[in-house]
C-alpha cells in the first residue's frame, strides 16, 4: 500500500525532530520511504500562541493496512518523545496519514484523505510539490489547482 504522511514539529529544534522521525521510519522493515518533500515552516493552525511548525511530506510503501499504519504511527510518536497535549497544541512530533493511494476512508479514528488538506497552506503546497497532477479523491481537483485556489483566496493558515 502506498501512503503519504505529514510530519510536523514545533518544539526542540523542529527540523531536527523531523529528521529523527524520518530515520526512525526508515529503520523499520515494513516502511519503505519512496520520496520526501522539502521542509516547510508554517504558522500554527488552531491554537496560534505557540512556535511555528516545521512540516514535511513523506511518500511511503508499506504492507500494513490503514488501521495498522495508524496504530504504528501513534506508537512511533510516543517512541519519538511525544507527550499528551491539547488539540492543535505544541508537539515534539506529529505523524499524520494524509493520503492512502486514491482511497477514501471514514472510520471513528481515521479519515483519509486528511480532512484538513484544503485548510492548510503548507499541506497544499507540499502536495502540489510532490503530487501536482494527482487528484484529491473526493473533490477531483488536482493538488496544484487546490493550492493555487487557496493562494488566490488569500487564506493563510
Amino acid at each position: 500500500m502506498q501512503a503519504w504522511l505529514c510530519l510536523g514539529s514545533n518544539l526542540d529544534a523542529p527540523a531536527l525532530q523531523l529528521k529523527r522521525a524520518v530515520e526512525y521510519l526508515r529503520g523499520k522493515c515494513f516502511i519503505k520511504i519512496l520520496g520526501q518533500s522539502e521542509v516547510l515552516f508554517s504558522k500554527p493552525f488552531g491554537y496560534t500562541e505557540q512556535p511555528d511548525f516545521a512540516n514535511q511530506l513523506l511518500e511511503i510503501e508499506t504492507p500494513l493496512d490503514p488501521q495498522e499504519l495508524l496504530s504504528f504511527l501513534k506508537k512511533a510518536e510516543l517512541n519519538l518523545g511525544r507527550k499528551p497535549s491539547f488539540r492543535w497544541g505544541p508537539r515534539l512530533i506529529d505523524l499524520d496519514i494524509i493520503l492512502i493511494e486514491d482511497r477514501v476512508i471514514k472510520t471513528d479514528n481515521l479519515i483519509v484523505p486528511h480532512p484538513g488538506i484544503a485548510e492548510r497552506e503548507y499541506l497544499l503546497k507540499l502536495l502540489a510539490e510532490i503530487l501536482p497532477d494527482e487528484k484529491h479523491p473526493e473533490t477531483g481537483q488536482t493538488y496544484q489547482i487546490m493550492y493555487k485556489d487557496f493562494i488566490t483566496k488569500g487564506d493563510t493558515k
